[in-house]
């Protein structure tokens, strides 16, 4: 190979590389496909009626994210804020699992699923340990809270929890 063909094989290999990977436009039925929730919205804002494929880059990237974090020994629990919070974040450090609390919203834009990391966070505590483990451990949590704050009246499913555990 003489000198002119190895600087011509460079300069088209850098200037691939600095290529942006342009990602699909249309599905295979011509229909656009939205990639990112905040254009989704911009779009439904306009036109309610989309005819649109969505394909959830974010949540795939979470998945990942979650996958290699699991693989790295490292599981979180996520739970809505409440009293007994700190209870079970004492308990679920025992098992070697961290806890964040959690802010969810109610609504869900197209095929958007904004809670994928913490999915499959719950799926790797549930394989390991049963679907009641988390359940268990919160009633543990709860008890131990309502014993520790007998003047604070804790109602739950009509029933004053204080008069469950003989504090009252």
């Amino acid at each position: 190979m003489n000198t002119s063909s190895i600087i011509l094989f460079l300069s088209l290999f850098i200037i691939s590389c600095n290529k942006e990977r342009e990602l699909q436009r249309h599905d295979i039925n011509g229909r656009l496909i939205v990639y990112n929730e905040e254009v989704y919205a911009n779009m439904w804002a306009k036109n309610r009626k989309l005819n649109v494929t969505v394909v959830d880059t974010f949540c795939i990237n979470q998945k990942t994210r979650a996958s290699d974090d699991i693989k790295n020994g490292k599981l979180i629990y996520f739970s809505p804020p409440a009293l007994e919070f700190e209870k079970l974040k004492n308990i679920l450090k025992v098992y070697g699992i961290e806890t964040r609390k959690i802010y969810t919203r109610c609504a869900r834009l197209g095929g958007f699923e904004p809670y994928c990391y913490e999915i499959e966070m719950q799926h790797e505590i549930e394989k390991r340990y049963g679907r009641q483990f988390i359940d268990s451990l919160s009633e543990i949590a709860l008890k131990e809270f309502v014993i520790e704050n007998p003047d604070q009246p804790w109602i739950k499913d009509g029933v004053d929890l204080r008069k469950k555990y003989n504090l009252k």
